[in-house]
């Protein structure tokens, strides 16, 4: 029996809106944009830029529309 793995659904929702990523490092998930989601546990991501913490989600959905809001944050 395969066991679920929500960093591959984290990379797989992030693929389907259209956000790349420019590296993966166990949960970590390193954005092109310049931001950075980790994966604290099923339905919990945490988004951080430049070091800080902006926000927990509890919704994959919301955590994508938000980071697709703010996608001129990596060409500061």
């Amino acid at each position: 029996m395969h066991t679920y793995d929500e960093t591959d659904f984290v990379l797989y929702a992030l693929q389907e809106m259209k956000l790349g990523v420019r590296q993966q490092v166990g949960r970590h998930i390193y954005l092109e944009n310049g931001f950075e989601v980790e994966v604290e546990a099923r339905d919990l991501y945490r988004l951080s830029a430049e070091g800080f913490v902006i926000s927990p989600f509890t919704d994959i959905g919301e955590l994508c529309q938000f980071i697709q809001r703010n996608q001129e944050h990596g060409d500061d």
